[in-house]
């Protein structure tokens, strides 16, 4: 049937859509916004069914196009939303009306109702998606929302749960919904699908905060009495019964985490921890989530740092288990202060009865160490016990406690009795090491000799925040992991419950007496109230407050020696069997047997107590590569994989100690080689640096080029080389044995490797599951043989890499199809052909082409084809794909892309580390107009204004971390207008803010000069001020000096960086170097003062 546009008789079409927009006051016609913000009645799609059925019957008469297809559309949405039958097609909607609609038809329907809706069809990766465009007109399915086995109540629910982690890792909450949508059918894994979902929930979030709903019985009767036309931001069918039922119950989580998240602020969270349940009983772990405050003092030395800029890593006991965001710290009168970019962190437990750390280290090594109170879990000697908390269990305690709930879930150790007033706990399992699980509805009592714990139910804690002991700690390798010098000091939380005089506290079961109490060595120790119930619990060690070490190597024939001071009537024994020990006043001289002395002994110290366990370096001259268990390695080569837990021991052999020479270079095609090179002065005690800290200056070196090869060659010194490594992005690469069959071979002899696990992803689609690759077998045995399947053979282009349990870290490789017969010379509209089509030799550019074309279009394709492989591809090197490498090259795109994918600080850490992006290169003006169109296009959208405000406010937040001229820049960014920018004449601060530089770093050993020459002749050449031009009053400051400057004119859009007679794989390099050297102290505000003054007097300079 062709529908033919003819002049307007009498039209029911159009008389039922006036009526439509009449009723809800937009006397000027659509508004623009979303088909599903209409929010119609279930009798008004009634009538719309039959006037459709009716008029599509009339096959003579001759319709108006337009009006038809307005309200096809707006039928074909509200069905998908209301009735969704779970097929992807035009099926549901057109067995309502009856017909069967021809392509053609759907199409100009399509077509003539969006437009007189002035909503745009959206264009997928395969072109135009009529249907898909539809169905998100409509918003959500209501039947598949409303059905458990679906995740969009569950994403809608865990968006809530999570909400606030978004507030200062400036997370969207889309970005948080990615991490939900598994649970979603594939054809909803989309950035449309993801947006409709992150509305939902800030609409939730800010309807209570708005209004008073905590109390409330029915919120949505409430809100529909207080907040008119709140409904119109749902996009689920607010008339059904069962629909605000729905949304009464997210409502209430809304408002229960509002409340948790009120309390939560109230209770100084920073540097807290909390614990949660995993598992299905009787196997059972621990997941953690660490709480950072935004910002943090702590007492470290100025003359100890070698840069502002520390490497942030999280341990349990001394196993490291993670690496945080690269973190830049400011000396101020009260300390060093440091900014944490993510202030949430969740970290999977494997000894759970070990205290959790977060450590800052400069150039391997360690500069402050704070423990997490309460994150040990002594499970062993202590109960935990569980309460329920938004769909977790979390733990409320391992001490006598109250839990607000009526149902608690406890794992009680071994020997312990249990006495119940009422209910008798059901017994859930017993795990491996003895464990009792149980869950009770009633208060329980639980005894294990003299400890005993009351846990009250139905009773909310009183104070939940606990008693903490607080000391200096020892900063040894030790058994037990915490080691306080002198006893610790009991310190109870304002409003704690029980007052000092009823406390007592108790050593190894016995009273302690602070005043007379000497005793050093393993503590357990518990604090009680009178009536003898456990409140806390902790495991610790104690040596004397003056307690330290000294070791000094053999000389000649003189043995090697442990210095001990402040020990007085410690009791120090040597645990090592390749050791022999002898005593003189104050040392003990070490005597070892053999060829070799060991790489590490224990050194136990007591006094009445059970001893406290040393693990320390022997002192044997020189540099030791030290392995995941603390043994001596021979290793050579080595990948970024395999850093973490690879130590290497610096043990000076003079007496009155020496400076070791630490160099990374870069080894690639590119000359010259970017070179790091650090000095560590190691005295009388023996150092150990952890090569994991080093992995973001290795990252950066190694993005500066497009070399998949380079690697980075890692050397140690004195006067003479000691020490040498080259470690690699991969421990392996691909070797074709015959043309569908590979192995993966040694980076450096092609030897096969085992334990190889391969996936393939066909990079024209990132969404579609990637390929298993199947070991060859040869009588039950792997051979280490692939075999390219068939699919492979007649699709492409590829991507092989190593899935994420592959003992080998191989390089990740392009599979091209031999009989590839792609015409190159065909039109490109989006990635996705974009990435089928690329060819490194006869179609390079394809790719490029398209991220040009996405950087000025909000709805290109190309966006989802980016957050696809964001979200499922996040565990391989950005530098694996064509297209991050394609998009960091282009300015425009990439700053659109910040905005537009809603990038996190860690993903832009993350480009920079991986790809060598330079953030400052990218001029103001280009972060101006994507501003712009991120802005404008997000309002068309129709999303709740919550979200809008929240994502824009979010995106401008992320740019001020990112790049520090956005500081003085006022409403600039969204503006463009000069009028608010700060305009200080540079030659009034600068000067003042160099000499407090000079006298923060004194020693000039410490500051980066490379290109310093290059920068002072640049400045001098500009039209500034003497003063400015005449900064730097030494050579080796003018690197730091004249960088910021510099950087401003590149901001700025006045220079850019081949302006310096540098290639620019070293300049990026270098700038990187220089701006860590006391980033927030000198470069940035230097930089934004600097960006703000040139944009501000744009016409005179």
């Amino acid at each position: 049937m062709l529908i033919k546009k003819s002049p307007n008789l009498t039209n029911p079409l159009k008389a039922w859509l006036s009526e439509l927009l009449f009723s809800r006051e937009l006397f000027r016609g659509p508004n623009g916004n979303p088909l599903y913000t209409y929010q119609i009645s279930e009798e008004e799609y009634k009538s719309l069914l039959e006037l459709l059925k009716q008029e599509f019957k009339k096959r003579s008469n001759s319709l108006h196009a337009m009006y038809m297809g307005a309200c096809f559309c707006l039928f074909v949405s509200e069905q998908y939303r209301r009735n969704y039958n779970g097929s992807w097609s035009w099926s549901g909607a057109e067995e309502e009306l009856e017909i069967l609609l021809t392509p053609q038809q759907r199409a100009t329907l399509t077509n003539e109702g969006l437009a007189y809706w002035k909503r745009p069809i959206r264009v997928r990766g395969n072109g135009r998606d009529l249907l898909g465009s539809l169905f998100t007109e409509g918003g959500l399915p209501w039947p598949l929302v409303k059905s458990e086995s679906h995740g969009f109540g569950r994403a809608i629910r865990r968006g809530i749960k999570h909400y606030y982690r978004t507030e200062s890792n400036r997370k969207t909450t889309a970005d948080l919904i990615a991490d939900f949508e598994e649970g979603l059918p594939a054809a909803f894994r989309n950035l449309e699908t993801r947006r409709i979902l992150a509305g939902t929930v800030d609409q939730l979030m800010y309807l209570v905060e708005k209004y008073p709903l905590k109390d409330q019985q029915d919120p949505a009767s409430y809100l529909d009495e207080n907040a008119q036309d709140w409904t119109n931001a749902f996009p689920i069918p607010l008339d059904e019964t069962n629909a605000r039922t729905l949304l009464n119950d997210w409502l209430r989580d809304a408002g229960q985490k509002r409340q948790e998240r009120k309390e939560a602020l109230e209770k100084a969270r920073g540097f807290t921890c909390e614990h949660f349940l995993h598992g299905t009983l009787p196997h059972w772990s621990i997941r953690t989530d660490l709480f950072l405050p935004s910002a943090a003092t702590f007492a470290i030395d100025p003359t100890s740092l070698g840069s502002t800029r520390l490497e942030l890593l999280y341990y349990e006991g001394q196993r490291l288990l993670a690496r945080g965001a690269t973190v830049y710290g400011q000396f101020t009168s009260e300390g060093f202060r440091v900014r944490f970019a993510n202030p949430q962190v969740t970290v999977e437990r494997y000894a759970p009865d070990e205290p959790l750390s977060l450590r800052l280290m400069e150039n391997g090594r360690t500069v402050h160490c704070l423990f997490f109170d309460g994150s040990a879990l002594d499970f062993r000697e202590a109960p935990l016990v569980f309460e329920n908390r938004s769909e977790r269990w979390q733990l409320v305690a391992s001490s006598s406690c109250s839990v607000g709930s009526g149902l608690a879930r406890l794992r009680i150790p071994q020997d312990f009795s249990i006495a119940s007033d009422s209910v008798t706990p059901v017994i859930l399992a017993q795990d491996a090491e003895n464990g009792h699980w149980l869950e009770t509805r009633s208060d329980l009592s639980l005894n294990n000799g003299a400890a005993h714990y009351l846990i009250e139910l139905n009773k909310d804690a009183e104070n939940e925040c606990k008693p903490t002991l607080n000391g200096v700690y020892a900063l040894y390798e030790s058994s037990p992991s915490i080691v306080f010098l002198g006893w610790p000091d009991l310190e109870l939380p304002e409003g704690y419950p029980y007052p000092r005089h009823e406390l007592r506290e108790f050593i190894n079961g016995q009273l302690l007496d602070r005043q007379r109490y000497s005793s050093y060595g393993l503590v357990r120790y518990s604090l009680r109230n009178r009536s003898g119930s456990t409140l806390l619990q902790r495991r610790f060690g104690v040596l004397p407050k003056g307690f330290s070490l000294s070791m000094s190597p053999s000389f000649e024939q003189e043995p090697a020696r442990i210095l001990s001071k402040g020990t007085g009537l410690l009791d120090l024994q040597v645990v090592s069997d390749s050791l022999r020990v002898e005593r003189s006043e104050h040392a003990l001289q070490l005597h070892y047997g053999g060829e070799r002395p060991p790489t590490t002994f224990i050194l136990e110290a007591s006094q009445g107590l059970p001893p406290v366990q040393l693990r320390l370096p022997y002192p044997y001259q020189g540099a030791h590569l030290l392995d995941h268990n603390g043994n001596p390695s021979r290793a050579c080569e080595l990948t970024l994989a395999d850093l973490i837990g690879y130590r290497i021991a610096l043990i000076s052999g003079l007496a009155q100690g020496q400076t070791f020479h630490i160099e990374l270079e870069l080894m690639s095609l590119e000359q010259p080689h970017p070179k790091r090179s650090f000095r560590i002065w190691v005295g009388s005690t023996p150092v150990t640096l952890n090569l994991f800290s080093y992995l973001g200056d290795m990252q950066n070196m190694l993005g500066a080029v497009d070399e998949q090869d380079a690697y980075i060659k890692f050397s140690i010194g004195t006067e003479q080389p000691l020490l040498g490594l080259e470690i690699r992005r991969y421990g392996g690469q691909l070797q074709w044995e015959r043309q569908f069959t590979f192995y993966i071979g040694s980076t450096s002899n092609a030897t096969m490797l085992d334990g190889v696990q391969a996936e393939a992803m066909l990079l024209s689609d990132p969404k579609c599951t990637p390929l298993q690759l199947v070991e060859k077998n040869s009588e039950g045995v792997g051979t280490g043989y692939f075999e390219i399947p068939q699919k492979m053979q007649s699709q492409g282009p590829w991507l092989i890499y190593p899935s994420t349990h592959s003992s080998v870290h191989f390089r990740p490789s392009l599979y091209m199809a031999q009989n590839n017969s792609l015409d190159y010379q065909l039109e490109v509209c989006s990635l996705h052909r974009a990435a089928e089509l690329f060819h490194p030799q006869h179609n390079p550019h394809v790719i490029e082409k398209q991220i040009a074309a996405m950087a000025t279009d909000f709805d290109h394709s190309g966006w989802q084809y980016l957050a696809d492989l964001k979200q499922h591809y996040h565990h391989l090197p950005l530098s694996s794909f064509e297209t991050w490498k394609a998009l960091s090259r282009n300015h425009t795109a990439l700053s659109f892309a910040v905005l537009r994918l809603e990038m996190d600080e860690s993903f832009c850490t993350r480009i920079s580390d991986e790809l060598a992006v330079v953030w400052e290169t990218v001029p103001l003006s280009l972060w101006v107009q994507a501003y712009r169109l991120f802005d404008n296009n997000m309002r068309l959208t129709g999303l709740p204004d919550a979200l809008v405000n929240s994502l824009v406010s979010n995106r401008a937040s992320v740019l001020r971390c990112m790049v520090s001229g956005f500081d003085y820049l006022g409403d600039y960014l969204s503006t463009g207008h000069r009028d608010s920018l700060r305009s200080i004449p540079p030659e009034r601060v600068l000067p003042i803010w160099y000499q407090d530089l000079r006298h923060l770093h004194e020693s000039s050993w410490s500051w980066p000069t490379i290109i310093g020459k290059e920068l002072s002749s640049w400045v001098d050449q500009q039209g500034l001020e003497p003063l400015v031009k005449a900064l730097s009053l030494d050579e080796f400051t003018d690197a730091v000096t004249y960088l910021p400057i510099f950087m401003a004119y590149v901001t700025a859009g006045k220079a850019s960086l081949t302006d310096l007679p540098v290639t620019p794989t070293y300049l990026k390099f270098a700038i990187r170097q220089i701006s860590d050297f006391d980033r927030h102290g000198w470069f940035m505000p230097a930089h934004a003062l600097m960006v703000s003054y040139l944009l501000a007097s744009e016409d005179e300079v």
